[in-house]
C-alpha cells in the first residue's frame, strides 16, 4: 500500500475498471518517463493499477475504483456493458479533488460526448437506440463531469489533432498533442500474402471486410478481433483471435485494413502495422488520415462498400512496393512521438513544481 500521505500529481483517463488496448498502454510508458526523469515521485493514476496516497482514500469515488477487481468480473461477463459506468469515474474524481493536487486530463477518444453513430441494422439498431435512450441522463452527466474536468485539469492531453480540434470546441481549451509510442520492428517484415485487419465490430468495419472477402474471393483475410465467431465470415477470412504480440499480428501479411465506421481518435494499429513495414488502407475519418504517409492510403467514403472494393483493388497490387514507405514513415513518426513526449514530461515536471509552490503551508 502507498504510505504517501500527499500526491504531486494525478493522471486521469477516461476508463478505470479494466485496460483498453493501445491507448492505456502508451499512458503506462508516459508514466514510466516520468519516474525515470523523477526517480520517486508520486502520481496516481485512475486506470490500470492504482493506488492512491492516504489523502485520496476516503474519496467515494476513489473506494469504488479499488473495488474494481469486482467490476473487471461483471464486465468481462457483459463483455464490457459497463463501459459507461466505468468512463464517468475519471473525469468527476478530477473535479472531486483539492486545487493544490496538479490534474492531466488525457483525453483519448470522443465517445460519449460526443457523436457516434449507429451502424447496427435491423433488430440491433432498434435495440441500441434503446439503450443510448435509457442511458441519455448517464451520457448527460458524463458531458457534465467531462467539461468540468477539461475546464479543471491543469493540462489536457490529446492522442491527435483530431482529437485536440474536437477538445478545443467541445470546452475551449487548447490540448498538448502526444501521439501514441508504438512499436517500429528492426527491419520491416518479409512480405506476405494475407491481408490483416483487427477488431471485428460494426464499428471497425466488420461490414466492410466481409464485402471485401466476398468481392475478392482469391485474397486470403486474417481477422483479430475479440469476440470472432468461425463461419460467421466468408471462407477466406481467417477469425484469428486477438494478438498481443505485434511481431506475429502482421506476420505473414501483405496489407492491413482499419476500415473504421467512427471517428478514430488516433489510430494505433495502423502505425504499427507501417513500423513492421505493413501498407495500411484506412478510412479518412478521425485522425486516421494522419497515421499515414498521405491521403492516397485511405478511403474517403469510408462507409461506401463500393468505394472500398476500387481502393482495395489498388492498394493491394501496390502494397509490395510501399513496404519501404510505410517503413520509413513510422520511423520518422516514433522520432516526432519522442520529442513530444519529452516535451509532456517536461511541461508536467514544470506543472508540479508551479502548483507547489502555490500551496500556502499551515
Amino acid at each position: 500500500m502507498n504510505q504517501q500521505d500527499d500526491i504531486e500529481v494525478l493522471v486521469v483517463t477516461r476508463h478505470f475498471a479494466r485496460r483498453w488496448g493501445g491507448g492505456e498502454h502508451s499512458l503506462a510508458a508516459v508514466l514510466d518517463e516520468f519516474q525515470t526523469v523523477q526517480p520517486g515521485w508520486t502520481w496516481t493514476l485512475s486506470d490500470g493499477d492504482f493506488d492512491p496516497p492516504n489523502r485520496l482514500r476516503p474519496l467515494p469515488l476513489v473506494q469504488l475504483i479499488l473495488r474494481r477487481n469486482h467490476l473487471r468480473h461483471v464486465a468481462a461477463n457483459f463483455r464490457g456493458r459497463l463501459a459507461f459506468l466505468q468512463s464517468l469515474v475519471g473525469p468527476t474524481l478530477l473535479n472531486a479533488l483539492p486545487r493544490e493536487v496538479a490534474t492531466v486530463f488525457f483525453m483519448r477518444d470522443t465517445r460519449y460526448w460526443d457523436a457516434w453513430p449507429n451502424h447496427e441494422t435491423g433488430p440491433r439498431r432498434a435495440a441500441k437506440a434503446l439503450y443510448r435512450l435509457a442511458m441519455a441522463p448517464l451520457v448527460a452527466a458524463f458531458r457534465r463531469e467531462t467539461r468540468r474536468a477539461l475546464e479543471r485539469a491543469d493540462l489536457i492531453v490529446a492522442n491527435s489533432a483530431f482529437m485536440a480540434e474536437r477538445i478545443l470546441a467541445f470546452c475551449g481549451r487548447e490540448a498538448l498533442i502526444v501521439y501514441p509510442r508504438t512499436p517500429v520492428a528492426t527491419a520491416p517484415l518479409p512480405a506476405g500474402s494475407v491481408v490483416g485487419m483487427v477488431g471485428d465490430g460494426v464499428d471497425k468495419g466488420g461490414r466492410i471486410l466481409c464485402a471485401l472477402a466476398e468481392s475478392f474471393p482469391d485474397v486470403s483475410f486474417r481477422l483479430h478481433g475479440h469476440h470472432p465467431v468461425p463461419g460467421a465470415f466468408p471462407s477466406n477470412i481467417l477469425a484469428a483471435g486477438r494478438e498481443s504480440d505485434p511481431a506475429r499480428l502482421y506476420q505473414g501479411l501483405q496489407l492491413m485494413l482499419v476500415p473504421s465506421q467512427v471517428a478514430e481518435a488516433y489510430g494505433r494499429v495502423v502505425v504499427e502495422a507501417l513500423g513492421h513495414g505493413v501498407p495500411v488502407l484506412a478510412s479518412r475519418v478521425g485522425g486516421l488520415p494522419e497515421t499515414v504517409p498521405n491521403l492516397a492510403w485511405t478511403v474517403a467514403n469510408h462507409d461506401n462498400a463500393d468505394a472500398w472494393r476500387v481502393a482495395f483493388a489498388d492498394a493491394w497490387s501496390a502494397a509490395p512496393s510501399r513496404r519501404d514507405e510505410a517503413y520509413a514513415f513510422a520511423a520518422a513518426r516514433r522520432l516526432v512521438v519522442d520529442a513530444q513526449h519529452r516535451e509532456l514530461v517536461q511541461r508536467v515536471l514544470a506543472l508540479v513544481g508551479e502548483t507547489a509552490s502555490s500551496i500556502t503551508l499551515g
